[in-house]
C-alpha cells in the first residue's frame, strides 16, 4: 500500500491542509509541537477510526478523540486519505465526530464506493489490523518494542507468541503474562454493563413510543382546542344572533306586559267610569227632559187656569153686575178675578222659576258630565290604542318563541319559560364548550410537561446505544483477545519446540539480516531457542537482550517488527511510519537504518532534526521533503 495524499478538513491544529506523499522516503520535518504527532495520529485514525473514551478515561491524555477535536468547527472533524493498493487508487473519507461518524472507500478510477461489510480497512488490505499496525509498521520514539497484542496477529507464524514487558522472551514469562491478561480481560463486567445498558435502551425505546403517542395526542388536542376556539370566536349566525337579541329584549317585553296590564286595568276602570257616567248622564237627560216637560205642562196648565180664572172672573163680574145690578160690583168681581189670576201667575212664576233653576242646574251638571264623559271616552280611546300597540308588540315578540294567538298571563308565563329555557340551553352549550376548552388546555399542559420531562430521551437513547455498541465492540475485542490468549497459551505450551523448528529459522534469518544491516554488521545472528528466548550471537557467544544497550535492544525489536511486518503483509507491503524513532541511535546506525529502509516501498519519517535529511543527501538517497 502506498499513501499518495492526505487532506485534513479539521483535525487538531490542522485546518484545510493537504500533503502529497511519494514512494520511497518521505521526510516530514517540523519543530516540536509543529504537528508531527497530529499528522501521525491522523493517518492511524483514517485507517482505523478514533473512538471516544467513556467514563474515567474521557478527557484524559489517553483520550485521542478529545485531544484532537477541533474547537472552532467540531462538526467537520475528519478528512481524506488517498492510497494505492495493487495498482488501484482509492480515497478513504472519514468523519470522526461522535454524532456524525462515517467511513467510505471510493475507487477513484470508477467513482464506485466499496461496500465494506464490517467497515474495516482489513477488508481492503487483509491482515491489516490496528494491533498489527501499532506493532509493526508504526514506530514511535522509544516504541520500537512490540506489544503483547501482536501475538493474536502472528499466531500462524509464532504460535501466538507474546512479548513480555522486559525485552526478554521465554515461554514461562509469556504464559504468565498471557494468564494475567486473560484474568484482566475476564474481570471486566461486560455482561452486567450490557444488561444495564440494554435495560436503559429498552426504557428509552418505550419512552420513544410514549413520546410518539403523547405527540400524536398533543397534536390532536391542539387541533381540537383550535377548532373549539374558532367555534367560540366564530361570528354568530343570523338566527343565533337574532335569538340572543330577542332573549335580551325579554326584560323590556316583560316591562311592556306589566305596562300593558296596568293600562288594561286603567282602561277597564275608565270604561266602567264612562259607562257609569253615561248611565248617569242618561238619567240626567231624562230628568232634564222630565223637568222641561213638567215646566211645559205646568205653563200650559197655568195658562189654561188663567183663562179659566179670567173667564170665571169676567163671568162672575157680569153675573154679579147682573145680579147685583151694579157695575161696581161687577168691576170689583172682575178686579178680584184679575187679582186672583195675577196671584195665580205669580205663584206659578215662582214654581216655574224653581223648575227652570232645577233644569238649569241639571243642564249644567249634564254639560259637565258630558265634558267629563268626552274626556273619559278620549282617555279610554288612548288607553285602548296604547293597549293595542303593546299587545301587537308583545304578540309579535311572543310569536318568535311560541305559537300563542292571544296575550294572556298564561301565554306570558309560557313565553318566560320558553325564553329562559332557550337562554339556559345557549348558556349551557357555551359553558360546555368552555369546559371542554378548559379540559383541553389542562390536558395540553399535562402532555407538554410530560414531553418536557422526556425531551432528553432521544439524546439519552443515542448515548446509551453508542455506549452499548462501544461495550459490545469492546466485548467482541475482549472475546477475540481471550480466544487468542487461550489459543496462544495452548499453542505455546504444546508447540514450543515446533515454533523454534518451523518459524524460528525463518524469523531468525529475517531478523538477523536486518540486525546485521542496522548494527553495521556488529550483530549478524539472532536465535530463538525452544523456550522462545531471544539471543544475539556475538563472536560465537550468546548474549541475552538485557545485557545489551537500550539502543541495541531497540534495534533488535525494530528488526523484529520489520520481519513480522514482511511476513504478515508480504503481498501488500505497508508504508513504514517512523516518528522520531532514532533518538537512541548513533550516526553510523542511523545511516545504516536509512540504507535499510530505503529498500522499502514507502517510508514516512517524522523528525524534528535535520540529521536524517543530511545523511540521505550524503548517501545520495532520493526523498520527498515536507516541511510542517
Amino acid at each position: 500500500m502506498l499513501i499518495t495524499r492526505l487532506y485534513i478538513d479539521y483535525f487538531g491544529k490542522f485546518t484545510g491542509r493537504e500533503f502529497i506523499l511519494k514512494p520511497g522516503i518521505n521526510i516530514i520535518h517540523g519543530e516540536n509541537e509543529a504537528g508531527k504527532s497530529t499528522l501521525h495520529t491522523f493517518i492511524r485514525g483514517m485507517l482505523f477510526g478514533i473512538e471516544r473514551l467513556r467514563g474515567r478515561g474521557a478527557a484524559t491524555k489517553d483520550d485521542v478523540y478529545t485531544r484532537y477535536l477541533p474547537w472552532d468547527y467540531p462538526g467537520a472533524y475528519g478528512g481524506q486519505m488517498d492510497i494505492r493498493v495493487k495498482d488501484k487508487e482509492y480515497r478513504l473519507k472519514r468523519s470522526f465526530h461522535a454524532n456524525d461518524k462515517y467511513f467510505t472507500v471510493t475507487e477513484l478510477a470508477t467513482g464506485r464506493e466499496l461496500k465494506l461489510k464490517e467497515g474495516h480497512i482489513s477488508e481492503l488490505i487483509p491482515g491489516l489490523t490496528e494491533s498489527a499496525y501499532r506493532n509493526t509498521v508504526s514506530i514511535e520514539q522509544l516504541r520500537a518494542e512490540t506489544d503483547a497484542e501482536l501475538a493474536s496477529h502472528v499466531r500462524n507464524y509464532i504460535a501466538n507468541l507474546s512479548i513480555a514487558k522486559h525485552r526478554e522472551v521465554n515461554v514461562a514469562k509469556a504464559i504468565e503474562y498471557l494468564k494475567e491478561q486473560k484474568k484482566a480481560l475476564e474481570s471486566v463486567p461486560y455482561a452486567r454493563q450490557l444488561g444495564e445498558l440494554a435495560a436503559a435502551i429498552e426504557k428509552c425505546e418505550e419512552n420513544e413510543k410514549k413520546i410518539d403517542h403523547l405527540t400524536a395526542s398533543l397534536k390532536e388536542l391542539e387541533e381540537k382546542e383550535k377548532s373549539l376556539k374558532e367555534q367560540l370566536n366564530r361570528p354568530k349566525s343570523p338566527e343565533s344572533q337574532r335569538e340572543e337579541e330577542l332573549i335580551a329584549q325579554l326584560p323590556a317585553i316583560i316591562e311592556k306586559y306589566k305596562l300593558y296590564r296596568d293600562l288594561s286595568r286603567q282602561y277597564s276602570q275608565a270604561a266602567a267610569q264612562a259607562d257609569e257616567l253615561e248611565r248617569s248622564l242618561a238619567r240626567l237627560r231624562q230628568h232634564i227632559k222630565e223637568m222641561e216637560n213638567r215646566q211645559k205642562a205646568y205653563k200650559e196648565g197655568l195658562k189654561k187656569k188663567g183663562i179659566i180664572y179670567a173667564a170665571a172672573g169676567i163671568a162672575a163680574a157680569v153675573l154679579g153686575a147682573v145680579l147685583m145690578k151694579s157695575a161696581a160690583a161687577g168691576a170689583v168681581i172682575l178686579i178680584a178675578a184679575a187679582i186672583a189670576v195675577t196671584a195665580l201667575y205669580a205663584l206659578s212664576g215662582r214654581k216655574n222659576a224653581e223648575y227652570k233653576e232645577e233644569a238649569l242646574k241639571a243642564g249644567m251638571t249634564l254639560e259637565n258630565g258630558e265634558k267629563q264623559y268626552d274626556e273619559l271616552v278620549g282617555r279610554k280611546k288612548e288607553l285602548e290604542d296604547r293597549c293595542d300597540e303593546l299587545n301587537d308588540a308583545i304578540m309579535t315578540y311572543m310569536q318568535e318563541f311560541t305559537e300563542e294567538d292571544e296575550l294572556t298571563p298564561e301565554a306570558v308565563e309560557r313565553l318566560k319559560e320558553t325564553a329562559a329555557e332557550r337562554k339556559r340551553a345557549s348558556e349551557s352549550m357555551k359553558a360546555e364548550l368552555n369546559e371542554k376548552l378548559r379540559r383541553y388546555s389542562f390536558q395540553i399542559g399535562t402532555i407538554s410537561h410530560e414531553l418536557k420531562l422526556l425531551e432528553n430521551n432521544e439524546t439519552e437513547l443515542i448515548r446509551n446505544k453508542e455506549q452499548y455498541e462501544y461495550i459490545m465492540r469492546r466485548k467482541r475485542e475482549n472475546d477475540i483477545e481471550l480466544e487468542a490468549i487461550n489459543l496462544a497459551i495452548c499453542t505455546i505450551q504444546e508447540l514450543a519446540a515446533e515454533i523454534h523448528d518451523s518459524f524460528g529459522l525463518q524469523l531468525n534469518k529475517a531478523v538477523s539480516d536486518i540486525i546485521d544491516t542496522v548494527t553495521n554488521h556488529k550483530y549478524n545472528d539472532l536465535k530463538v531457542d525452544e523456550k522462545l528466548n531471544i539471543k544475539l550471537i556475538w563472536k560465537n557467544r550468546d548474549i541475552v537482550l538485557d545485557r545489551l544497550s537500550a539502543g541495541t535492544i531497540d534495534q533488535v525489536y525494530f528488526a523484529l517488527r520489520m520481519a513480522v511486518c514482511d511476513m504478515l503483509l508480504g503481498d501488500e507491503p505497508m508504508p513504514l511510519i517512523l516518528d522520531d524513532s532514532f533518538a537512541l541511535y548513533d550516526d553510523s546506525r542511523v545511516k545504516a537504518v536509512l540504507t535499510e529502509i530505503a529498500k522499502r516501498r514507502q517510508v514516512l519519517l517524522f523528525t524534528c532534526q535535520t540529521r536524517e535529511k543530511e545523511f540521505l543527501d550524503e548517501l545520495k538517497i532520493q526523498y520527498n521533503h515536507i516541511k510542517l
